[in-house]
């Protein structure tokens, strides 16, 4: 196992980038994973992303640079992997994103209790610059067609106004699954499979 990411200097330990999505949050977003998750939920969707190991290193601003030139979106996604691994970096990604007018919504497994009784300053920066949590551990034992929710267990957490009544969540239909295709032939496929 690698060094938590918190003190590498600024660096993000990026497990992928999408640099557009509609089925990662409200909106077009961008999509940011990263590498490192010690929940190991059984069933994990990205279990290749929860080792400690090194994957690819991407400073703060050179990260922020390529979200901001992402077309025609409303806010960032960060998953993974436990984006409270990163939470030095990623809130320091994210304080530059919002102060350019992007929202931010967090895939977390941990808890809102777990989040809001932790003590460290890297995780009570990241909540501040967050948006929107779906917070809690998957449990495939309890599916759920709610919007954003992999398992029954988790919830939506808003922790502004920001995203409260935005039309994906007031009108949603449930889950969604994306498949793009991008000008090489690359196929991600995102977002969540439900009854598939």
């Amino acid at each position: 196992m690698i060094a938590q990411p918190n003190s590498n200097g600024g660096l993000i330990n990026m497990a992928a980038f999408l640099p557009v999505s509609r089925s990662n949050g409200p909106g077009r977003r961008a999509v940011l994973w990263v590498q490192g998750c010690s929940r190991n939920c059984p069933g994990c969707f990205n279990q290749d992303m929860q080792d400690f190991r090194e994957n690819q290193m991407i400073a703060v601003p050179e990260l922020a640079a390529c979200i901001l030139a992402s077309e025609d979106i409303e806010g960032v996604t960060f998953s993974g992997g436990e984006p409270f691994a990163q939470a030095q970096v990623l809130a320091e990604l994210a304080e530059q994103l919002t102060a350019r007018g992007l929202n931010i919504t967090i895939f977390t497994g941990y808890t809102v209790t777990e989040l809001t009784a932790a003590t460290d300053p890297a995780w009570q920066r990241l909540l501040a610059a967050a948006d929107l949590l779906i917070a809690g551990p998957y449990e495939q034992e309890l599916p759920a067609q709610d919007y954003l929710i992999g398992s029954a267990n988790q919830q939506l957490v808003f922790l502004t106004e920001k995203l409260k009544q935005h039309p994906d969540v007031v009108t949603s239909q449930g889950q969604t699954l994306e498949v793009i295709v991008d000008a090489a032939g690359k196929v991600t496929i995102t977002g969540f499979a439900g009854k598939l």
